[in-house]
């Protein structure tokens, strides 16, 4: 992965709770929410384990996982200067349900979900991070998303890097 796209934490935070005097405000307990998280994350998977061993497949999935706790940054800023030039990028989560009504973009199918080849989307710099089995199990969870940023941000590295065309997931392997 190139140094440029290296990822930083510089304003990772958790809810946004105002805008006021040009200053995002945030409410400050990311600690919290990924404890709760990595909690809710561990009660899933060990309910699926369970039923694997309850119903004799265990053997047909491996060992269960077990992962460590999502790292959280020293400090989160509880406050970011929106004048100040410094953002070039916001990632907006929309929480449990994806609602794509404010893309304008022509890569919905039918029923309005995204359109994607393991998180690239074929419209030149769009991609998709957080959804479900989205290149792996743990895709959905704060701890999986690591895994696919960097396969997401290795691929945005290969296309600004050249390549001139965006090519599928499958292309790549």
């Amino acid at each position: 992965m190139s140094p440029a796209f290296a990822f930083t934490a510089k304003a990772t935070s958790t809810r946004l709770a105002t805008i006021r005097d040009g200053r995002a405000l945030f409410s400050g307990g990311l600690r919290n929410v990924f404890a709760l998280a990595d909690l809710k994350m561990e009660r899933l998977l060990t309910t699926f384990d369970d039923w694997a061993r309850a119903t004799g497949r265990d053997a047909d999935v491996g060992a269960p996982e077990q992962f460590e706790p999502t790292r959280v940054p020293a400090a989160s800023p509880l406050q970011v200067d929106l004048r100040g030039g410094a953002i070039r990028s916001v990632v907006w989560a929309t929480g449990f349900h994806p609602d794509y009504r404010w893309l304008h973009v022509p890569v919905l199918d039918e029923k309005g979900q995204l359109m994607h080849d393991g998180g690239v989307v074929q419209a030149p710099g769009m991609y998709a991070l957080g959804l479900p089995v989205l290149r792996r199990r743990k895709s959905t969870f704060i701890h999986g998303i690591e895994d696919d940023a960097r396969d997401v941000i290795d691929h945005l590295g290969g296309y600004l890097a050249g390549a001139g065309r965006l090519t599928s997931v499958q292309e790549e392997r």
